[in-house]
């Protein structure tokens, strides 16, 4: 069934494949944008509006008539994102939107949500029964936001679903993110510092994640799902898979940084709850396949 849907964050990192997707999917989709847009999707509707002035947030909603809430939007996920105080910010902002969207008469939230919400002390993730307990002020402040619409929704009658995603690469990526400096690095004929690389983490492309939260926002699911690979895959192949494909393995100084002391050495997704709800989604790039997706577009902008 078409629905028409708003997608925050719909310019940005995730959002741009989730509108992408909404689109070919054959919804009406409402990207509400406060910067320029250096990359739209034909068949998306774009609209100036800055989602923290209640005003233009109450007008954006009452014009869409919007069916579905698919909220993406949140700080620039750069260098320090885990325990920015300015994560706060967007936790207040979100429950303010999805108090006006349910109050406008919204049916559906669905929410982008992270792997930081898990206590990673089991290093595998498992919907329902991994705690949701971050040790970090991002993933506090997702898990808020989780309960905070999750609560409103049920009070107001309307559904709601939550995506989690793991550890995200691809084009479009801030260039203070691993994928994206080693690349830079590499292209430029630089040395690219990491660290040990030992720790295993579940890497998932950028469209892979886009597609997953558009097809749980369009579907009629409710809940949480990680949206992940469900394989683990050591920082250091990622890092090596994308010297080889460089051709500059003499450039990576693996050792050379210190790793984050609150990160532990195994972050996965398990995704039985997931592939057996019926959603219409599976990952379509392999890290080799993503990588080189990934290099090429970094290419591209030189």
């Amino acid at each position: 069934m078409t629905q028409t849907i708003i997608v925050t964050g719909g310019t940005g990192f995730i959002g741009f494949h989730a509108v992408t997707e909404l689109v070919a999917r054959g919804h009406k989709v409402i990207v509400p944008t406060s910067r320029p847009i250096s990359e739209s999707v034909s068949g998306a509707h774009y609209v100036a509006c800055d989602l923290t002035d209640p005003a233009a947030r109450q007008k954006l909603i009452s014009e869409a008539g919007a069916d579905t809430l698919l909220h993406i939007a949140w700080r620039a996920a750069v260098s320090g994102l885990w325990g920015a105080p300015e994560n706060t910010d967007w936790l207040q902002a979100s429950l303010a939107l999805g108090r006006d969207f349910l109050d406008a008469g919204g049916k559906r939230i669905a929410l982008c949500g992270s792997c930081g919400e898990y206590d990673w002390t089991s290093g595998i993730c498992i919907e329902d029964v991994t705690p949701l307990r971050p040790n970090t002020i991002y993933g506090t402040a997702k898990v808020s936001v989780l309960h905070g619409l999750s609560a409103m929704c049920q009070v107001a009658g309307a559904s709601f679903v939550a995506g989690r995603p793991f550890f995200i690469y691809g084009p479009r990526e801030h260039e203070s993110r691993l994928t994206a400096y080693v690349i830079n690095s590499l292209l430029a004929g630089d040395e690219a510092a990491c660290s040990h690389g030992m720790q295993l983490r579940d890497y998932s492309h950028v469209a892979d994640v886009g597609r997953g939260m558009a097809a749980l926002a369009a579907s009629d699911l409710t809940g949480e799902y990680n949206i992940g690979t469900g394989q683990a895959v050591r920082v250091k192949d990622v890092i090596l898979e994308i010297a080889s494909a460089v051709g500059r393995n003499d450039l990576v100084k693996l050792g050379a940084r210190e790793a984050p002391a609150f990160e532990p050495p195994l972050i996965v997704a398990d995704m039985s709850k997931t592939r057996a709800s019926g959603l219409d989604w599976a990952p379509r790039f392999s890290l080799e396949t993503g990588v080189a997706d990934t290099i090429d577009w970094f290419r591209a902008q030189l």
